[in-house]
């Protein structure tokens, strides 16, 4: 007999219904959660109306005696007087009338020498300790002062028609305060205080705990309330209470909603402006409907519960025996998945057994694709783990591997470590020679990796031309160390592709996996980092990663973003340091400093965020930046008169490297209509030595165009003679560091004067940096020093005062000689 079928929909009716009384029960315990969020929001809601109420009436209150005073000094025309005579017989005529209309309490005018020049009454202590601070820091100070009652003291400097200083202090009534907050609110208000208690402290742990039954009532809007509402109270409330929460009570059956705003502590006394309002409605309607939510999901639950039982019961069985057996297929264990019995003996037949039907027709699928798999995971996995070119494990096979050293390690006393190698200037190969030729010298560097290692490590091929050899089961840092010094001297013999003779160093990182680190990444990284470190120290070593590396990198990537973001927002500025010609004191030209003003960390100096993104292309893009405004400079310069000055620019090693220079330089040149030659161009001694063929015909290429060339801090350097007479350089700059010892240090006096004797023997201009002292400029002008730079004749000027600088200290292209 043929099986009829009926669809599980029809037999899950019942469990459709349930479902839906699910859904009540669920929107209901929302509705609750609902309500207990409105109740709090309208807690949070009450204090922080008050507290913005609070803020703002007191900064009327203030702002309203400022005004008073300000428009009181023009009535009396304090600015015309040569004291405050007249200020002090004014305060004492109009006394009475400030206590009337203001609210004043107290007025007392003190000059800056504390000499009494009106007082309503004698000076309390706060008040002068106010009146001091307001000396000492020259601007108004405003506070609100509590004892026995409360009061605002508002402080405020004035000056008279010949500068002279004195102090104005005034104590006003928070009356009016008081007042306009109640009108705003629609609440009642009250100024309490409550007395510090060691006991409390000692129980509760907060210097700021109160009860609220030992209140003491200053002034209020409905005396009786308030006292009801606080004698009655024996809680104990601690300062989250009073900051965010407020105080529930209870009064002639009613509920209130007490929140407690801080407005001055003394050492004895806390003080507090305190809101009442009136949230009998609220409470009554939360607690209603919190009981019928709380019974109606009984209800529905204990129905849903028996319902479920009942109906899902026989589906339930049947999903069990699926879900016991079904993981079978995942453990590939096909033949006892079928000899378990999945079909129901029904008169009816559903999806659950269309469901088991295609189970076991899916073993047999999944058995035979299986086979499959496996017979193609084994050729593929040669292909995934291992560099076709080189024959190495690549990256996969590496994470894949020092995973299972992790685990390894946390069983026994070993370390491990992570070397990270990249051949310095591969890329040169590849560009002077080709790929092909690149190709084989990393399967010859790949070689002698192997054969640096001990069989027990494993070399990779991390991609490109870097390397990775994981170090298992050392015993120490040392063992690390002594693999990288043989992997470096292997790579010291030139390697040979067919004719050619390739000399290729590399540079190594190494990284120890501390014992809690389970991530491969982290550690290769480190290495990673540590590989640039000797890089950047000249190549053909190995450092080993400490954290100061890694916040190093954190740092200069911070450093990038802030940097795109102060050029965005224009926080750079340039500083000009003058140059004079030592014998004539003519003004030779500008050296232009870059200033970064930052909002937060004020003036960063060149030396904090230079050397960090020297190599960036954000440090491109700002040498960019200065380039263009020196250009915007020097037309400044020419329309003032000064056609002969010309501009030193320094630029960075990416700059100069950078084959978008010369193309830019001329495009602002012909935008400004400027000659080259207003432009002297500085470099560093490490900027030309890099790649001094590069740079003589990037400097050539620039020299045509008419630009200038100079060496910046001359001495720290190579100081090689050899590179000095091919580079086509026009000024050779002494660094600072020799001129600042040159009358004290005999060596740096010798350095000084065989420095100008060579320069001047190869025709070139020498300019001292760092001159200070007037014998200093003696001694280099004696000895044919051309030009001169430094604090004796200015500091760095900021472009903002350059016009001025000029009109006061330049005549006629010269400098004054009373500025000396």
């Amino acid at each position: 007999m043929r099986k009829r079928f009926v669809s599980v929909p029809v037999k899950l009716l019942v469990l459709v219904i349930g479902a839906l009384l699910l859904l009540t029960s669920i929107f209901s315990y929302l509705s609750l959660s609902r309500l207990n969020q409105e109740f709090t929001q309208y807690q949070s809601d009450t204090l922080r109306k008050g507290q913005a109420q609070f803020s703002v009436q007191n900064n009327v209150l203030r702002q309203k005696i400022l005004t008073w005073l300000e428009s009181f000094s023009d009535i009396v025309r304090l600015k015309e007087q040569a004291d405050f005579d007249v200020l002090a017989q004014e305060f004492a005529a109009q006394f009475d009338t400030l206590q009337m209309n203001q609210n004043v309490e107290n007025v007392w005018l003190v000059s800056a020498n504390n000499e009494e020049l009106y007082l309503s009454n004698a000076i309390p202590k706060f008040v002068q300790l106010s009146i001091e601070n307001v000396l000492k820091h020259q601007q108004p100070e405003h506070t609100l002062y509590c004892e026995g009652q409360c009061v605002q003291l508002i402080t405020i400097p004035v000056l008279n028609g010949k500068g002279d200083m004195a102090i104005v202090a005034m104590t006003v009534s928070l009356v009016d305060m008081i007042y306009y907050i109640n009108q705003a609110l629609d609440d009642e208000l009250a100024v309490v205080s409550f007395s510090r208690v060691d006991k409390l402290v000692s129980i509760t742990g907060n210097e700021e705990a109160i009860i609220l039954a030992d209140a003491k009532f200053i002034s209020s809007t409905n005396t009786q309330l308030v006292s009801e509402l606080f004698m009655s109270n024996q809680e104990i409330v601690n300062s989250e209470m009073i900051n965010f929460q407020g105080i529930k009570a209870t009064a002639n059956d009613s509920s209130y909603l007490i929140n407690l705003i801080p407005i001055a502590n003394t050492r004895d006394d806390f003080y507090y402006l305190a809101l009442i309002d009136d949230a009998t409605i609220f409470t009554d309607k939360y607690q209603q409907n919190r009981w019928q939510f709380l019974i109606f999901i009984l209800v529905v639950l204990i129905a849903l519960v028996i319902v479920v039982h009942f109906v899902a019961s026989p589906f339930t069985r049947r999903l069990l025996v699926l879900s016991d057996v079904l993981p079978l297929l995942a453990k590939k264990e096909f033949d006892r998945f079928r000899q378990t019995d999945l079909q129901r003996n029904g008169k009816y037949i559903d999806e659950l057994d269309i469901l088991a039907n295609a189970a076991t027709e899916l073993s047999f699928e999944l058995e035979q694709l299986n086979l499959e798999i496996e017979q193609k995971t084994k050729e593929l996995e040669n292909i995934a783990m291992y560099d076709l070119l080189t024959g190495l494990p690549n990256r996969n096979m590496l994470n894949y591997q020092l995973r299972k050293a992790f685990l390894n390690v946390s069983r026994s006393d070993g370390q491990i470590a992570v070397l990270f190698l990249d051949l310095d200037d591969f890329k040169k190969v590849n560009d002077s020679h080709g790929h092909t030729d690149g190709d084989k010298l990393l399967i010859q560097a790949a070689n002698r990796l192997r054969s640096s290692i001990r069989r027990v490590d494993m070399a990779c091929r991390f991609g490109g031309d870097e390397f990775v050899v994981v170090l298992g089961h050392i015993d120490n840092e040392n063992d690390a160390v002594l693999v990288a010094q043989e992997i470096l001297e292997a790579f010291k013999e030139p390697i040979k592709i067919q004719n050619s003779l390739f000399y290729v160093s590399t540079s190594i990182g190494i990284a120890f996996a501390p014992e809690e680190m389970t991530k491969s990444e982290d550690l290769i990284s480190y290495a990673d980092i540590a590989m640039y470190e000797a890089k950047d120290d000249g190549g053909a070593k190995y450092h080993i990663y400490h954290e100061e590396m890694y916040k190093k990198v954190a740092l200069r990537v911070m450093m990038e973003s802030e940097v795109r973001q102060a050029l965005a927002k224009n926080q750079f500025s340039l500083s000009l340091q003058p140059q004079l010609d030592a014998k004539t004191k003519k003004l030779y030209g500008f050296e232009a400093l870059l200033r970064w003003q930052h909002p937060e960390r004020g003036m960063v100096s060149p030396e904090d965020f230079i050397p960090l993104l020297e190599n960036s292309q954000h440090m491109v893009e700002l040498g960019y930046w200065v380039i263009r405004r020196c250009f915007e400079l020097c037309q400044t310069f020419i329309d003032k008169g000064l056609t002969d000055v010309r501009i030193a620019i320094n630029l960075s090693a990416g700059q100069f490297a950078d084959p978008h220079l010369t193309p830019y330089l001329t495009d602002l040149l012909n935008e400004f209509s400027l000659e080259a030659s207003h432009f002297e161009l500085e470099l560093t001694e490490q900027t030309l030595v890099k790649n001094i063929d590069s740079a003589i015909e990037m400097m050539n290429g620039l020299r045509d165009v008419g630009f200038s060339f100079a060496i910046d801090d001359f001495g720290t350097g190579y100081s090689s003679l050899a590179y000095l007479k091919k580079m086509p350089v026009d000024v050779i700059k002494i660094d600072k560091s020799f001129v600042f010892g040159m009358l004290e240090n005999r060596a740096d006096y010798q350095i000084i004067m065989s420095t100008i004797a060579m320069v001047k023997n190869l025709g070139l201009q020498v300019i001292a940096e760092g001159v200070e002292t007037s014998a200093q400029l003696r001694s280099l002008t004696e000895n044919d020093c051309d030009i001169i730079q430094g604090y004796y004749f200015s500091k760095p000027i900021p472009e903002t005062k350059l016009m001025e600088f000029l009109d006061t200290k330049i005549i006629n292209g010269y400098w004054k000689v009373s500025a000396l």
